[in-house]
C-alpha cells in the first residue's frame, strides 16, 4: 500500500501501525531526508547533515514537505535512541502546536 496521499505525520503513523517496513523520502525545497520504518518501528532517520533523533525532529518541523514511501527490504543500520512510542507522541504534540 502507498501511503503518500496522506500528510507526512499520518503516513508515518499508518506505517508504524501496519507493522510494515518502509522507507519514507521527504523533501522541502533544498532539504531532504529519509525515515526508515522497520516492522513498525522508526528505525533510522537521516536529514541533510543530521542523523537519528535530531534528524527526525528536523523533518517533522518542515511545513509543506512532500514525501513518498516505498517498500524497503534491506535496512541500513539503525540510529534511533528514542522509542517509536515517544516519537509518535512528539508528532502529535507538533500537530497541536500548529
Amino acid at each position: 500500500m502507498d501511503f503518500s496521499s496522506y500528510d507526512l505525520m499520518t503516513t508515518i503513523r499508518l506505517i508504524v501501525l501496519s507493522g510494515e517496513s518502509r522507507r519514507v523520502d521527504v523533501k522541502r525545497g533544498s532539504r531532504s531526508g529519509c525515515i526508515y520504518i522497520k516492522a513498525g518501528e522508526i528505525y533510522r532517520v537521516v536529514a541533510d547533515q543530521r542523523q537519528g533523533d535530531a534528524a527526525f525532529f528536523e523533518i517533522i518541523s518542515w511545513d509543506r514537505a512532500v514525501h513518498k514511501d516505498s517498500q524497503e527490504s534491506t535496512m541500513p543500520e539503525g540510529n534511533m535512541r528514542i522509542s517509536t512510542h515517544v516519537l509518535l507522541q512528539a508528532m502529535r504534540n507538533q500537530v497541536y502546536q500548529k
